[in-house]
């Protein structure tokens, strides 16, 4: 059940299109095979997920079918050090061959490509209208180093390189960016007795 009002009359046309009431009906389905050493902080393992939500044609006339597939695998290094890398690749259609709403199609950025926000790479209608698109190709490659290693609380360091692109529109947004992007940095991850930050 959605209720969206919009509240900024500049937003653009694609997003004025969600204003309203409606209800959708979602089959999902999801596959998932992993042999990780560990949930929180792996080491080793391979992690393989698949993702697939239907939605029938009734859902506001324009029903879609929507595929993600996330790959992990972690290597360790000299005992203590990790290497991972993990991806994932997604595409969404219409079943009756029209555009797609901006919140059902794919969007980029925050944990997938560090450094963007959540929606921060990709098609959009103007600076501040993102409007996602309809396929998805992400990869993130990481090495962690332990600096407190032996604690109950351990502390890495980490450096990552992530990469990525979300293009692919029935309609040709305004500013159609689907250049792959990318972001390299270094971060503290610390896990603590409630969860990693």
């Amino acid at each position: 059940l959605k209720d969206y009002e919009i509240t900024n009359t500049s937003a653009s046309d694609s997003i004025k299109k969600l204003a309203g009431n409606n209800a959708d009906i979602l089959l999902n389905n999801t596959f998932n095979y992993s042999d990780l050493d560990s949930f929180i902080r792996p080491s080793r393992g391979t992690s393989i997920s698949y993702f697939n939500t239907i939605s029938p044609a009734t859902n506001n006339d324009n029903g879609y079918i929507k595929n993600l597939i996330t790959y992990a695998k972690y290597y360790p290094y000299k005992k203590t050090n990790i290497f991972s890398f993990r991806t994932k690749i997604g595409n969404i259609y219409s079943l009756q061959n029209k555009e797609l709403p901006i919140e059902d199609k794919f969007s980029l950025g925050g944990r997938w490509l560090r450094g963007f926000d959540r929606f921060g790479v990709g098609p959009r209608e103007s600076r501040i209208s993102y409007v996602g698109g309809q396929n998805i190709i992400a990869a993130k490659f990481d090495f962690d180093r332990p600096i407190l290693g032996t604690s109950d609380n351990p502390i890495d360091l980490n450096l990552f390189t992530d990469i990525g692109t979300v293009f692919d529109n029935k309609i040709d947004p305004t500013y159609a960016n689907e250049n792959i992007r990318a972001s390299y940095g270094f971060g503290i991850k610390f896990y603590s007795p409630i969860g990693p930050i």
